[in-house]
């Protein structure tokens, strides 16, 4: 107890602190501090409210801004924390809410219930259960303890739906907050072990040939005129040591090239500051990282819920911050109690470009909610955030405009991931996109839809092979 109270006083100082030297263009991040000094001071129960935490400073119904972060420097991470106190950018908040159902896809959270941690990790890093109980889908450790568990549940897991086409819109900003450049793009996977969906797992014809295969997944753009055509595709294999096959098509040569694993943490496309690795957070094999570790565990804010748009045209988002007020989205975030933070290093990558990855993860549905790469001299170099919701609307806290759910086949509504702000910390330029409800070329967002995209056999042979990708784009 005396050591928590001496931290609380000494953190109350150091931001008084920080906040003076911010005055002359000095920063340091108390959220950083928090994290390293959290360590030697855990406190086993928290406030369950942001007014309660913040002792009436602030409501769930406020705006976060320059004007009140101090009051909430512990609850965001020190890039958050910079981009609202001197970038101008606003937060809105809204009320946490206790139903589970709302922060998984229907089928997912079905399939989640259904493990009980009765496993463990194999040599290969995959789920094993001494009963030889297979895995079939969900979150193979819902209450995951070390941060192997954690990890694994994001590298398996990943996108949450069996088959999914995420139409996307998106643009690039330049250091000077200006639209240098719009796109439209599409993510698209198969899931082919751990299916949570019955139809998709019946509607396989033959599941011998894909015996060692997780899954597969591309990503294609389809404007600007320049980029239209710029694809990746993706073969996922079971064993969690192993690089995914990596092939690109070039819409230009109509060549498809199998690429080096490092080019995984390549930008897909310049200034996006998004790479494949970062594909829902952690786009790659678990076992190709390593020097897991969890560093922090405590209250937070994040954008797990209500972050879905239907009110406006296609799902776009407001845009606040920056020096054009239109760096960043205008986002929800709620409180929770339980961010786990977690330090990983690319061990399987030669020359990375960076030290290690920070991962900030919801411990309610294991969603990776901020991403932070640092170097070797434990600076920020760049910063990845992603919004959730469940797509159906709060009436309380949401425009009603359109508020129509998108339900699943269970007749329940789907849930789906919101938005990316993705920033590098050396350029200030942002790449930012977000769910939509279409985008160039007549691709619809959608999931588990055999009746439109085929079976989980066609729409691999279609969307996912080098055939299907050079028919796609001939």
């Amino acid at each position: 107890i005396d050591k928590i109270k001496e931290f609380s006083n000494s953190k109350r100082l150091f931001l008084k602190k920080s906040l003076k030297l911010a005055s002359f263009g000095i920063f340091i991040s108390p959220s950083l501090f928090y994290i390293n000094k959290i360590q030697s001071a855990t406190k086993k129960s928290f406030p369950s409210n942001i007014e309660e935490y913040t002792k009436g400073k602030i409501k769930n119904t406020d705006v976060i801004s320059a004007k009140n972060i101090s009051a909430v420097a512990d609850l965001v991470d020190p890039s958050t924390y910079e981009e609202v106190l001197f970038e101008n950018r606003e937060i809105l908040l809204s009320s946490s809410e206790d139903d589970q159902e709302t922060l998984f896809p229907p089928f997912f959270y079905q399939a989640t219930r259904k493990n009980t941690n009765g496993f463990s990790l194999d040599e290969q890093n995959n789920v094993a259960n001494k009963n030889d109980v297979e895995w079939t889908g969900g979150l193979p450790f819902p209450n995951g303890k070390s941060a192997k568990e954690i990890i694994l549940n994001l590298a398996l897991s990943w996108n949450r739906h069996d088959q999914a086409i995420d139409a996307i819109n998106g643009s690039l900003i330049d250091k000077d907050g200006n639209v240098e450049q719009s796109f439209d793009m599409v993510f698209a996977s198969q899931q082919l072990y751990g299916i949570c969906n019955p139809s998709i797992n019946d509607a396989i014809k033959d599941k011998t040939k894909y015996r060692h295969l997780l899954k597969y997944s591309a990503v294609w753009f389809t404007e600007p005129e320049e980029l239209k055509g710029l694809a990746f595709t993706n073969k996922w294999f079971k064993d969690q040591n192993k690089f995914p096959e990596l092939y690109s098509f070039n819409p230009n040569t109509r060549r498809m090239t199998k690429l080096a694993n490092s080019k995984r943490l390549s930008e897909l496309i310049s200034n996006i500051n998004f790479s494949l690795s970062d594909m829902y957070g952690f786009g790659d094999p678990f076992g190709v990282w390593g020097n897991w570790k969890i560093v922090h565990n405590g209250p937070f804010l994040v954008s797990t819920q209500h972050n879905w748009r239907p009110d406006l045209p296609n799902w776009d988002l407001p845009v606040t911050g920056g020096l054009r007020g239109q760096s960043y989205y205008l986002v929800r975030k709620q409180y929770i109690t339980n961010i786990i933070v977690i330090d990983i290093t690319p061990t399987g990558y030669r020359n990375p470009g960076f030290a290690k990855k920070r991962i900030y993860i919801d411990g309610r549905n294991m969603v990776p909610v901020k991403i932070l790469y640092y170097d070797q001299h434990n600076s920020i170099i760049k910063s990845i955030e992603i919004g959730y919701s469940q797509l159906k609307i709060n009436p309380s806290i949401q425009p009603t405009i359109r508020n129509g759910p998108i339900l699943t086949s269970l007749k329940k509504p789907d849930w789906n991931w919101s938005w990316y702000i993705c920033k590098n910390h050396r350029t200030k330029k942002i790449g930012r996109f977000h769910l939509a409800e279409s985008c160039t070329g007549g691709w619809k967002t959608t999931s588990d839809n055999i009746a439109t995209y085929g079976t989980p056999d066609d729409f691999i042979e279609k969307y996912m092979t080098q055939r299907g990708i050079r028919k796609l784009f001939s």
